[in-house]
């Protein structure tokens, strides 16, 4: 009997070891670059680190959604995750599961619904109350979209634009400005497409603008190093002219992040003023992109112990205004297109720092917006 147990334990070894071994792999990250997208159909950049053997698979193998690998074995590897329109008003989701070495990491992904219908396909975000924000009204060809970010502790928001769908480019951007937001790293030079934002309404630049003119950002990439990608999507870019944007344009973007070291926050409006314009580029697609006749920014800075400016007197804060005509300029003529807030809204139609009242009292922001605080110059 003992003899026939020995058999037995030998042949279920010999069988087992005889069968196929479970891959071996170290499991490090599964990474989907955007994890939330609109209703349009689109594509996701999928990052995959192991070390062995790994397979990635969408659970429940969905219909809409589809990858363009689905094993490997290396380091790192990139995937590219194809996934069709929702043409339904309920969002949808899926799960990535990465295997290997008996474990496993997941990651969710989610596209909207099409709660607007056919007619735009756009999804845009509530409006928020940050001090960054000029006034916006949905509708007429214009929406209000936000980026978050996680940059060290910090997880918030990024920046927030105003996108011009006749355009096809955001007639502003705004965010806040500080070292610590502006984060480490480099520039990444990865153009790409906004995922919040369908194809057709921003410019498709993987290979610049035809016509003559340079991607120009709104929000520049050394502005977010810890986010850089994002600088890069197709509603941060605009057809600029490189005499402005490699020149003053260039100097006056430094100027703001030496600024913003002063202050506890520099909340900053970028932005491309298209009245009137009658010119286009063409991006990669063929579509036309206007041209802004000029570019402005109106800054509104934050020293909560008011040793900045005027800052002693508002409550901490003071701003100020530029704008420049699509054209060159020299650098000693940047402060030259100094403005205040008040007089830049005349010019440009926007209403700046609208919820600066509701912080200081309509009263102190109306000094605050009126105000060409010698301090900037």
């Amino acid at each position: 009997m003992r003899n026939k147990i020995v058999y037995f334990i030998a042949l279920i070894f010999t069988l087992v070891s005889c069968g196929e071994k479970e891959p071996s792999a170290e499991l490090v990250n599964l990474e989907i670059r955007n994890t939330e997208v609109t209703a349009a159909a689109g594509s996701q950049f999928v990052s995959v680190e192991a070390v062995g053997d790994w397979t990635l698979q969408i659970e429940g193998n969905p219909d809409w959604a589809e990858l363009s690998r689905t094993s490997g074995s290396g380091s790192s590897a990139t995937i590219i995750l194809e996934y069709a329109e929702n043409v339904a008003p309920e969002d949808r989701t899926l799960a990535l599961v990465l295997s290997g070495g008996g474990g496993s990491l997941r990651a969710d992904f989610k596209q909207l619904g099409k709660r607007m219908g056919a007619q735009t396909g756009l999804n845009p975000d509530k409006v928020a109350s940050w001090l960054e924000l000029p006034a916006t009204q949905d509708g007429d060809g214009r929406y209000f979209f936000t980026h978050n970010m996680s940059v060290g502790k910090y997880y918030g928001r990024n920046y927030s634009f105003y996108l011009d769908t006749d355009a096809k480019i955001s007639v502003w951007v705004a965010y806040p400005l500080n070292k610590g937001l502006i984060g480490t790293g480099s520039r990444t030079n990865e153009w790409g497409l906004d995922p919040k934002v369908p194809r057709q309404y921003q410019p498709v630049i993987y290979s610049g603008f035809k016509g003559g003119y340079e991607r120009g950002h709104q929000l520049p990439s050394a502005d977010r190093y810890g986010a850089n990608v994002s600088t890069f999507y197709g509603t941060n870019m605009t057809p600029q002219r490189g005499e402005l944007n490699e020149n003053a344009w260039a100097s006056l973007e430094g100027m703001v992040r030496d600024w913003s070291y002063q202050f506890d926050t520099l909340y900053v409006v970028t932005g491309a003023d298209i009245n009137g314009s009658k010119d286009f580029a063409t991006d990669n697609d063929g579509k036309k992109i206007t041209v802004p006749v000029g570019y402005f920014k109106a800054l509104l800075g934050y020293k909560r112990s008011g040793t900045i400016g005027i800052t002693g007197t508002t409550g901490g804060y003071t701003a100020i205004g530029f704008y420049f005509k699509h054209q060159y300029y020299d650098d000693s003529e940047i402060m030259e297109q100094a403005i205040t807030i008040d007089a830049l809204e005349k010019k440009t139609g926007f209403d700046f720092f609208v919820n600066l009242p509701s912080a200081i009292t309509d009263k102190l922001a109306e000094k605050v917006e009126s105000t060409k605080d010698s301090w900037w110059y």
